[in-house]
């Protein structure tokens, strides 16, 4: 894979993780969205840091996806 020049890495606290399948779902789902080059789910803090082109973040992408799986964000 080809390194993204504008490659930025985001951080959500998100309310709704339960466990490996809730961290497998999310893992899957971001990494397939165009735009993301990693993603690494912490059950222990309820995080999830994305790696990302810098344009993901501007659309408000990532978090939209998160929501529709049934995630809230946390401030």
């Amino acid at each position: 894979m080809a390194t993204q020049k504008n490659t930025t890495q985001s951080v959500y606290r998100v309310g709704g993780l339960k466990g490996d399948h809730c961290r497998d779902r999310i893992e899957h789902t971001l990494s397939h969205l165009h735009g993301v080059s990693s993603v690494k789910v912490d059950l222990a803090s309820k995080q999830i840091a994305v790696s990302h082109d810098a344009s993901v973040t501007s659309s408000g992408y990532i978090e939209e996806t998160l929501q529709s799986l049934g995630y809230s964000i946390q401030g």
